[in-house]
This record gives C-alpha cells, structure tokens and sequence, in this order.
C-alpha cells in the first residue's frame, strides 16, 4: 500500500486542537500481536497519532516498530496478577503458557482495563485517545472506549470466516446432541454457503465453555461486547474471502467488515520482525540458492504448538523418506531425533528457534509450505504465491485449511493437535507436491499471491479499505 510521508496527517474533522490518536491494544500471542503491529506501522505513516498498551514482557517485540515508526508511542503497564485464576510467573505472552492455561491467561488481561482508562485520562487534552482498536480475544476495550465516549474497532488477526464462525458460537451457544461425538456438525446458516464443521474443528475457547463458570462467561463477554464494536477489521483480503468481507453478515451484527490484509506485504517489515533469528536471514539465503526453482519444502507449525516426540519424529522420517531439500523451524523444544541434522545435512537445515518466514517463503527455492495453518503463517505463503501442505492442529487452523483447500493452494496432509501422521505416506505427499503432480497447485498459489499483491497495491481492495479506515479514525474528534 503507498503511504504518505512519515508525518503527514490525514485530514480529518477535528477540532479545539485534539489530533486523532489511535490506542492499539494487542492480545500478546506472536500470531495475534503482530499483525496488529503492521496495522500500527500502516496507520502511523498516514498521519494518525498511535499508541500500542503492552505489559513489559512483550514490549520488547515493539522495538523493531518504534525503530521504524517513532512517532508510535508506547503505553507500559504492568501485568495484572491473578493468582487465583493463573500462576504467578506463567509469563505475559501465550508462547510461555501450556494449553490449558490459555483461558484464564485471557481472562486475567481484562484487569488491565483500570490501569488502561486511568493512562488515557491522564493524557493531556491534545494527545487524548479519539479511537480504540482491540484483538478481538480483549472485547474488554469496548466498555473502556464507552467510558471514553470513543469509537471501538475490534481487529482481527484470523480470517473474516473465523471471525464470523467465532462470533455466531459465542451468540447461538449451540449445544451436542451427542456428547460423545467429536465428528458432530455444526452449521452456520448466517454466513454465505451456510458452512458446516465437526465439533472438534471447533475453537477450543468456545468447546471448554461451561454455562455459569467465571472463566466461560467472561470470555463470552468478552466476544459479545465485540459486536458492540463500530466496525471490524480483518487480515485478509477481499480476493480469498469475497463472501465474508464484501456484504454484512449478522453474526458480526451487520458491521461493516475492512479487509486491509496481507498485512506483512503492506508494510514493509524489518527483519527481526517477531523475535532475534536463530539464523541469519542472509545465511539462509545463500543455503537455500543452492537448489532450483520450488523444489525446497519449508517446515513450521508455528509458536504455540510444540511437537510431541512421536510428532517430530514422524515429520523427520517423512522429510528423511521424502528426498526432498527442506528448511524446517523448529521450536527449541521440538525432540528433532539425534542424528537427523547429520544424515540429511547435504539437502536439509534444521533451524531451532525464530526463523526468518517472510524471507524464507519468498526466496524463488522455496515452492511449498508444511505448515499448521496458523492464519499469518497462510498469509505469508498466499503472499509469496507459496503453495502449502496443511496440518491444521487447533483455534482457526481447520477454517484457514479449509479456505486454501476450495482456493486450491493446498494439499491436506495431516489434521489435529495429537494426530501422528504415518511417515510413509507424508513423504508421498511431500514428493508428489515438489514433482509434477504439484504443478497446478503451484500454479494457483502463483496466482494467489498476485491477487494478494494486487490487493495491498495501490488502488487495490485491501488498500482501498485501508484508506477509509483511516479516514473514519480521522474524522471521529
């Protein structure tokens, strides 16, 4: 998307001397968290006045914003303790927690709430907060934007399917008939082509509820209060998802929807965007120009999935069996069997720890993407015109597969968080792709990935949506 000079200030309908001033607050998961930071960076250099509330543990993940954009500044407040609900020391983003801590870690974020309204109260009158834009996991914001007397948006870093999904659970409630029966389905009538899902594809959030526990109806709230919201903003782009983003739909109360995604093609991210490499981008690179044309698989399930040791040792025989050059990030923890960096190391690199994705994906060796349908991780491939070999696990990964799958950009190889795929027929699957077989899938990922440019360029869909969004945030003082 063109943006204007650092500095120019987008016209709005201001008055008495209070400038438009954006409170961005994140929901600190890596996933979540940093697309909302490329929408900060997106709105800084069109002249909005922004602010991003962290807790201490996660503002170091802003540096590399502040060091492009320093007119973004940085609200600071402490974590909130909980003890009763969450164990002190379990860490401030979600890449630190075990599963079953999630629920209670979004709960306890709601208590930032005071501290938040008091920080905005205390900001003199011509830096006061006009708008508030939330992750849609902290629908809490929307009451504090009322107290404020400012317009909320809640953002959303999943695709607009998910986000419309998400909401209809949390209004609609929809209860087993057979408790036993995980593959029982769940229709949305109200979204375009009434889309149906077994209950255990189902957001984890919502399949844990219980009527009258705290933790439940809190996030329930949470997600109901988004409907609240002015309008909604989503990481995608109008090309992948027409039905959900091009008409109201009434499980987000007929708000309108802005589809202003991809967002890591629209702004031009740094480097160590999300963390410090393990790898240095330039290193890789030079490994990876060894190889030809999409003939290397890159591998990555993402931050908060760690694999179980029969998991990582499936993948491995797979990648082993397979013959196929690869790249596969795997987190510190993941029990890559000894000797498999050695008896591959001539077409394979294992890198442990927080690899360079954008560039690893866009480089021309890389053809596919094993991944496990985490929505920036579908993004960054789509954009790179990346086709993908799927294992959706969890949250929205089986919406985000199901969206490649009818774009035909992917190839299903493994579903579920505790599944172990037979290492036999992965391999197939990753040979076939990287041969013949896998050219027409190719050939639409190549053509996904022009549309996904086409939509951030100028004039496009997503950059279209981007302007109007800043001009209403402009206009709200």
């Amino acid at each position: 998307m063109a943006a204007p000079p650092q500095g120019e200030r987008a016209s709005s309908g201001r008055g008495g001397g209070v400038e438009p001033h954006v409170l961005l607050v994140p929901y600190p998961a890596q996933g979540h968290l940093l697309p909302l930071l490329d929408l900060a960076a997106l709105l800084a250099a069109r002249g909005l006045a922004v602010t991003v509330a962290v807790t201490p543990g996660n503002a170091p993940l802003l540096v590399p914003l502040v060091a492009a954009c320093p007119s973004v500044g940085v609200a600071t407040l402490p974590f909130p303790s909980a003890p009763r609900l969450l164990p002190l020391g379990s860490g401030e983003n979600t890449k630190d927690l075990p599963r079953h801590l999630f629920r209670p870690f979004t709960v306890c974020l709601a208590a930032l709430g005071a501290p938040l309204l008091d920080w905005c109260n205390a900001q003199q009158r011509g830096r006061r907060v006009t708008a508030v834009v939330s992750d849609f996991f902290t629908g809490w914001t929307q009451p504090l934007a009322a107290e404020l007397g400012v317009p909320h948006v809640t953002f959303s870093p999943s695709c607009a399917l998910h986000l419309a999904m998400s909401h209809s659970l949390w209004r609609h409630l929809p209860r087993r008939r057979r408790p036993d029966d995980a593959e029982e389905a769940v229709t949305f009538p109200e979204i375009p082509g009434s889309p149906s899902f077994p209950w255990r594809q189902l957001s984890g959030l919502f399949r844990q509820y219980v009527a009258g526990d705290e933790v439940s109806e809190a996030i329930r709230q949470f997600f109901l209060w988004n409907l609240d919201s002015a309008c909604f903003v989503t990481n995608s782009f109008a090309a992948l998802e027409a039905p959900y983003v091009e008409r109201p739909l009434p499980d987000l109360a007929s708000k309108r929807v802005f589809a202003v995604g991809p967002l890591s093609d629209a702004v031009a991210t740094s480097s160590d965007r999300g963390g410090k490499h393990a790898v240095a981008p330039a290193s890789l690179a030079a490994w990876l120009d060894a190889f030809p044309d999409g003939s290397v698989v890159y591998v990555s399930f993402g931050t908060q999935h760690a694999l179980s040791p029969p998991q990582a040792a499936s993948v491995a025989d797979a990648l082993a069996r397979s013959s196929t050059a690869f790249v596969w990030a795997a987190r510190p923890s993941t029990a890559v069997p000894d000797g498999f960096d050695a008896a591959t190391a001539s077409r394979g690199m294992v890198v442990r720890g927080w690899a360079p994705q954008v560039e690893i994906l866009r480089h021309r060796a890389v053809g596919w993407f094993l991944t496990h349908c985490g929505w920036n991780s579908v993004l960054e491939a789509a954009a790179a015109g990346v086709a993908m070999l799927t294992w959706p696990m969890g949250a929205d990964q089986f919406t985000d597969a199901r969206l490649l799958a009818e774009a035909g950009v992917a190839v299903l190889v493994a579903e579920g968080a505790d599944a172990v795929p037979d290492a036999g027929r992965m391999a197939g699957a990753i040979a076939a792709a990287v041969g013949k077989e896998g050219d027409p899938v190719r050939e639409r990922a190549a053509e996904l990935g022009k549309k996904a440019a086409a939509a951030v360029a100028e004039g496009g869909s997503s950059s279209r949506d981007l302007e109007e969004l800043v001009e209403m945030l402009a206009n709200v003082v």
